[in-house]
C-alpha cells in the first residue's frame, strides 16, 4: 500500500493500479452491456416486481401472525407434546418449529419460483428493447468475474436460487429471440 500511495497513477481504495492493462482489459462491462443490465432492471420496475414482492411478503406476514395467534392458544397443541399447562415460550417453540415448518417450505418454494419468473420477465423486457446481445455478454462477464458455477441441480435450484443459472438465462434468451 505504501508504494501505491507514493505513485502519481490513479489508484482505487483497495490499492489497485487503475491504469494497468490488466485492470482495463479484464474487469467490468462496457457501456452497452451496462445499459443492457440497466434495461433488465428497468424491466423489473416496469412490471412492478418490487411492489408485487412487497405485497406477497405482507400477505405472508399477516398469515403468519394469524396462524401463530390461532395455534398459540390451542390446548391440543400443548397436550400433543406432553404439556398439561400452557407456557408461552413452549407454545412459541412448538408453533414456530413444528407447525410453521411445512408452511415455510411451501411459501419459500412459491416465492423463489415467483422471483425466478420475474428474472425471465425482466430479461424479456431487455430483449424487447434490442439489448439481448449485450445482456447475454454482460451476464457471461458477471458470472465469470463472480465465479458463478453455471450448473445447479434443478431441484435444489428450484427451492434455493432466486435467480436462474447463467445457462438457463442464456437458453431462455436464445429461445425468445428465435
Amino acid at each position: 500500500m505504501t508504494l501505491a500511495l507514493n505513485t502519481t497513477e490513479p489508484v482505487s481504495s483497495k490499492g489497485i493500479n487503475m491504469t494497468s492493462k490488466w485492470w482495463q482489459t479484464n474487469k467490468g462491462c462496457d457501456l452497452d452491456e451496462i445499459l443492457a443490465v440497466l434495461t433488465h432492471e428497468l424491466g423489473h420496475w416496469k412490471y412492478g416486481h418490487t411492489l408485487k414482492l412487497i405485497a406477497v411478503m405482507q400477505g405472508h406476514l399477516l398469515l403468519s401472525f394469524f396462524l401463530f395467534g390461532y395455534f398459540m392458544y390451542q390446548p391440543d397443541v400443548y397436550t400433543s407434546f406432553g404439556f398439561s399447562s400452557y407456557p408461552t415460550l413452549v407454545g412459541l417453540i412448538i408453533v414456530m418449529q413444528f407447525i410453521f415448518s411445512p408452511y415455510n417450505l411451501v411459501f419459500g418454494f412459491i416465492s423463489v419460483q415467483m422471483t425466478r419468473q420475474f428474472e425471465y420477465q425482466a430479461d424479456s423486457f431487455a430483449l424487447a428493447q434490442n439489448k439481448a446481445t449485450f445482456l447475454r455478454s454482460a451476464l457471461i462477464k458477471l458470472a465469470s468475474e463472480n465465479l458463478m458455477f453455471p450448473v445447479a441441480d434443478p431441484l435444489y435450484s428450484a427451492f434455493n436460487h432466486t435467480h436462474p443459472t447463467i445457462l438457463e438465462r442464456l437458453r431462455a434468451l436464445k429461445q425468445k429471440e428465435e
